[in-house]
């Protein structure tokens, strides 16, 4: 299933294309997108942001704006993944809104997975530090990406915390500061390599 933005796609559209590429990876998912029909609006608890996803079979449409045409309406907290949304018209369109709800919430891969996704797009940047190295704390378990020398960024934390990191579903950053992960290296590698998690967050990395 192929999904199209509209052009010069506003960030929210950005991130929820990125998310149905992710979601899409899974040919069950996928199978399962390609067999509804609608349209469904969405829009953000806590700011004017608004986007519709437009299902038409082989494509997924995302454009900016909520259509007259929705059958679905959710709403939901794009600051706090954990809160629950609000969504109307799931009775009369349930297999509509099942899949969005997939679409809009792709499940989170192992860090291991996600890490070198991340490493491997990260490193065709020029400036990118190099080697890196992400260790899990809780296994112990340590890869490295860019070479075999010694590495010039590092980044530590739980399982959990790095799969939520390299994504961009957390500001790594942010992370750091709140003692979620830790990381060996100066503040501008710290600053790219974040930059970098929200370029992956808008599927532009």
């Amino acid at each position: 299933m192929r999904v199209e933005l509209e052009p010069d796609a506003v960030p929210i559209v950005r991130i929820f294309g990125a998310r149905a590429r992710r979601a899409l990876a899974d040919e069950a998912t996928a199978k399962r997108a390609a067999a509804v029909r609608g349209v469904v609006g969405i829009e953000s608890a806590t700011d004017p942001q608004r986007a519709t996803l437009r299902f038409g079979g082989d494509v997924l449409r995302i454009e900016r704006g909520v259509g007259a045409d929705a059958g679905v309406l959710i709403t939901l907290d794009l600051s706090d993944d954990s809160a629950k949304p609000k969504v109307r018209g799931a009775a009369r369109h349930p297999r509509l809104a099942l899949v969005t709800g997939q679409i809009l919430d792709p499940p989170v891969r192992p860090w291991l997975v996600e890490a070198d996704h991340f490493c491997t797009r990260a490193l065709t940047h020029a400036g990118c530090p190099r080697p890196l190295r992400v260790v899990n704390d809780e296994t112990r378990e340590a890869r490295q990406w860019g070479g075999d020398g010694e590495p010039a960024f590092e980044v530590h934390g739980p399982g959990d915390a790095l799969a939520q990191a390299f994504p961009g579903s957390s500001a790594m950053a942010e992370d750091v500061l709140a003692g979620k992960l830790t990381v060996v290296g100066d503040l501008r590698d710290l600053s790219l390599i974040t930059r970098f998690a929200i370029d992956h967050l808008f599927g532009e990395l």
